[in-house]
């Protein structure tokens, strides 16, 4: 039978287990980790989570998830605006998607004003005013502003709807209104008869 004999001075021959263990009292050194070795496995999930989140903020309040119906508040007609979806009732929802077309695609024949997105998804946006009768704008002359609902005695309105026809789009149906002006939207039919300025 072979035994393994301590080397000179007692020690353990290199690449030999001690026969006795580490000395009493000591424990064997556990391997080091970093505490931020949680990082690798945590950070994926934040970033996805985070995207996923941006993604359905966008979806349910911004451009993404409107419909046609829905009503947006545009403070600004340019390449820098961020339209959030609106109730309709309010007087921040300015504009209605009237329809929903591809990026390169026209709107259909009317005053629509277009709003695009390009990218991941993209789309146009053909919105119509949002208004009842009886109802003055602000900002809705030349401008890049966003319509104002403002009260029709406040010196800023621009124009008074005094008509609004549902299901046709004929100019001619502001004929014997006050209007001196009429805006008409083939998609979905729709008329308005308008006063502007102070007249």
């Amino acid at each position: 039978m072979t035994t393994s004999q301590p080397a000179p001075g007692g020690q353990t021959p290199v690449g030999q287990p001690d026969a006795f263990g580490p000395p009493p009292g000591v424990q064997p050194a556990a391997p080091k980790r970093s505490k931020f070795a949680w990082l690798k496995f945590a950070l994926p999930i934040v970033i996805v989570v985070l995207v996923a989140g941006g993604y359905a903020v966008n979806y349910f309040t911004g451009t993404d998830g409107a419909k046609v119906g829905d009503c947006l508040a545009v403070t600004e007609f340019t390449s820098k605006a961020d339209p959030k979806q609106a109730d309709c009732g309010t007087a921040e929802a300015n504009v209605k998607v009237a329809a929903k077309v591809g990026d390169n695609e026209s709107c259909p024949e009317g005053a629509y004003d277009e709003y695009s997105q390009s990218g991941r998804i993209s789309y146009k946006l053909c919105l119509m005013v949002n208004v009842k009768q009886g109802d003055c704008l602000a900002n809705f002359g030349a401008g890049t502003a966003g319509y104002k609902k403002v009260p029709c005695s406040d010196p800023a309105k621009e124009v008074e709807f005094v008509k609004i026809v549902d299901g046709q789009a004929d100019k001619a149906a502001c004929e014997g209104t006050e209007a001196t002006k009429a805006i008409s939207y083939s998609t979905p039919p729709t008329t308005m008869c308008v006063i502007e300025g102070d007249k």
